[in-house]
């Protein structure tokens, strides 16, 4: 469809018109700029026919009133068709600009195009793929780099692993055995009650001995 609607030019034809878009655009406002003045011009002489063609009348001058009236017709005539020109000269600057974004934007789509095809070219499923194996080599090599540099070596690595558990376990049972609360002190019972409770059973002893001697007296 587009194909159709755009004529097949040369390059070289495309480039010429391209470049010769913006001076006739550039004309054609100068254009449009100087039909505006000139009907502005003609619509200040026919308020000045109408003007006369009022004085005329209260004169009582009929001939020279309708002879400003005629000229303000010719005017008006005038007028009318520079208002015609301007129609055709808008139109044809709204149609240049839309054929200049049309190309424009078509040499942009074209310009991206030739840069994406470019890249293309420049790229090779091969190369990728190497550099893919390359990549993953290289993250290989690193991770046995940073196993090696982490593997004991010398002295630390005849460390027994169980005997050190063993031992963190025993420091972590005296810390905690630190850290429970002290069992309280056995409070001794005082000393003069129990000697007091001594005194008063040894009394009471020597008082039932005393009173079986008297009892064996007296038989």
């Amino acid at each position: 469809m587009l194909k159709k609607l755009l004529p097949k030019t040369k390059s070289k034809k495309k480039k010429e018109a391209a470049s010769s878009a913006i001076p006739t655009l550039d004309r054609l406002h100068e254009t449009l700029e100087m039909l505006e003045k000139k009907e502005r011009f003609l619509q200040k002489k026919c308020s000045a026919e109408i003007g006369k063609a009022k004085d005329y009348t209260k004169s009582k001058n009929k001939n020279a009133a309708i002879q400003c009236l005629k000229k303000k017709k010719l005017y008006e005539t005038q007028i009318e068709q520079l208002s015609n020109f301007q129609l055709r000269v808008h139109d044809q600057i709204i149609m240049l600009e839309s054929a200049k974004a049309t190309t424009d934007t078509v040499d942009a789509l074209r310009s991206g195009s030739s840069a994406v095809k470019a890249i293309q070219q420049s790229l090779n499923i091969d190369d990728i793929e190497n550099a893919i194996d390359e990549s993953n080599e290289q993250t290989e090599n690193m991770r046995q780099i940073q196993e090696a540099l982490a593997t004991p070596v010398g002295a630390s690595a005849d460390f027994d692993e169980d005997e050190l558990e063993a031992e963190l376990e025993d420091l972590e049972e005296e810390e905690l055995d630190e850290e429970l609360p002290a069992p309280p002190a056995r409070i001794s019972a005082p000393v003069e009650p129990l000697a007091k409770a001594t005194s008063s059973s040894k009394q009471r002893s020597e008082l039932s001995e005393l009173t079986k001697l008297q009892a064996e007296m007296a038989l």
